[in-house]
């Protein structure tokens, strides 16, 4: 599961009606902002596919686009969504939510995720069998979801946390205001009087979309390491998902040997290989942080019920680190293959070139892990869970919040705007004053760096 670690509020300014006046009224159309970007990294265009400027400090994670390349799915917190609320709507916004926003790039900063688009999610309650008795009616809009991805334009799967641990379901989302839910898996032990509580995370749908690979663990906190135990690559066989038994009929079944953590996979475009996160004690090592490693996705064995573990297990990544470095847990996960599967994209905490901080950035290595990573996107704040696109362009979350080169843009039209007024009112403003309120209203917009989590495309 992809957590995000630092939250904040913006406490110290209202900002809601100061963006209206900076930009949010602006009569000017601009459709097509895109921003050129070249420094630690690949040299490309970069766009924001969210331009949200609340004041509460939402986060918009996951993101992953629709097969049909018109809408991207990604989940929000903080009450992003309804922006406008009555006391039935509390359900709602309560936990971490399901959104779908139409691909737009580079438009203007707008106040709210609502006024760029974006919609909601409501999932209809379902009745689900656990612990041994009658059928439980679940409250799904009232808990928490997460690592959405898309099984077809009309279908996204998810998991939810239930009372016996997070499982796989899937919504028909053909009408976003009541998705009915079908629960994909359950574990055997899930109907009994003692079920174990085991957590089922980070679901990936082959290219075929036959099999779903995804990371189970028994974990009593799942976004706590240290509670987890038995953690392992499961495969789902999708012909046998859900159905009138609630997924206890389903087959799921190992494909690594269990390890004291395992995070992330992702399939190669060919389907032969699965690439994921783990910790050193998967390749026979020891120390702290997470490394890269690939498994050859076989079913040989399938119809027999013994395939084959840790097939031709490789390390892909192998992180050094430098004397007197007080930073000796380096985090490499949430890998991505490039749409020819020659490159792999990945999430590192390694230090970036030229800088001393540790935050989350954006590398890339051969597929095979025959060359050291190289860094990809950097923007000096946490960028991660990339996703490659049919173009080849990256999708990704960051805190990087507005950057520089629109800023400055920003800051020379509120110019513009103000020395007109200047003119029109006969307000008497000299040049420097001018500048300097232009400049106060760029400061408003660069507040965002660090606090809220935007969406982008890289490319």
């Amino acid at each position: 599961m992809k957590w995000q670690h630092t939250r904040f509020l913006l406490l110290s300014y209202l900002m809601a009606v100061a963006v209206l006046v900076i930009v949010g009224c602006t009569s000017k159309t601009d459709p097509s902002e895109v921003l050129v970007v070249c420094g630690n990294h690949s040299c490309g265009d970069l766009v924001m596919v969210t331009t949200d400027t609340s004041s509460d400090g939402y986060q918009y994670l996951d993101p992953t686009l629709s097969p049909d390349g018109s809408r991207i799915l990604f989940t929000a917190d903080w009450k992003a969504m309804p922006t406008e609320r009555d006391p039935g709507d509390a359900a709602y916004v309560d936990y971490r939510q399901m959104l779908i926003i139409p691909v737009r790039q580079g438009v203007e900063p707008a106040l709210s995720i609502e006024d760029e688009g974006a919609a909601l999610i409501k999932l209809k309650e379902f009745g689900l069998h656990v612990a041994g008795g009658t059928e439980t009616l679940v409250d799904i809009v009232n808990g928490r979801k997460a690592d959405p991805i898309w099984r077809n334009d009309s279908t996204v799967v998810f998991c939810y946390a239930t009372s016996v641990g997070y499982r796989l379901f899937q919504a028909d989302i053909t009408n976003l205001e009541q998705a009915p839910v079908t629960v994909l898996y359950m574990e055997p032990s899930d109907d009994s009087n003692a079920p174990f509580f085991w957590q089922h995370q980070d679901p990936a749908l082959s290219p075929d979309g036959r099999w779903m690979v995804f990371t189970r663990s028994g974990c009593a906190i799942p976004d706590s390491f240290e509670t987890c135990t038995g953690m392992a690559l499961y495969c789902l066989d999708m012909e046998t998902a859900g159905g009138p038994n609630q997924g206890y009929d389903a087959t799921a079944f190992p494909l690594t040997h269990e390890y004291s953590r395992i995070l992330t996979p992702a399939w190669s475009p060919d389907g032969s290989r699965i690439v994921f996160s783990g910790d050193q004690d998967v390749g026979g090592g020891v120390g702290t942080g997470t490394e890269l490693y690939s498994v050859d996705f076989d079913t040989t064995g399938y119809a027999a019920g013994n395939v084959a573990l840790d097939r031709n297990l490789q390390q892909l990544t192998f992180t050094s680190y430098s004397e007197g470095d007080p930073i000796t847990g380096v985090f490499n996960d949430s890998p991505t293959f490039s749409n020819d599967g020659r490159t792999i994209y990945f999430v590192s905490t390694r230090r970036a070139p030229s800088i001393t901080l540790h935050d989350r950035n954006i590398w890339q290595i051969p597929a095979d892990g025959s060359q050291d990573p190289e860094i990809y996107f950097f923007s000096r704040s946490d960028d991660w869970e990339p996703s490659v696109m049919p173009d080849g362009s990256l999708l990704f979350s960051s805190m990087m919040g507005f950057p520089t080169e629109m800023l400055d843009r920003l800051e020379e039209e509120a110019y513009q705007r103000l020395k007109q007024e200047n003119i029109d009112q006969g307000l008497g403003l000299t040049e420097v004053q001018l500048r300097s309120r232009a400049a106060d209203e760029r400061d408003l917009l660069s507040f965002f760096e660090g606090v809220m989590s935007q969406i982008y495309i890289f490319r």
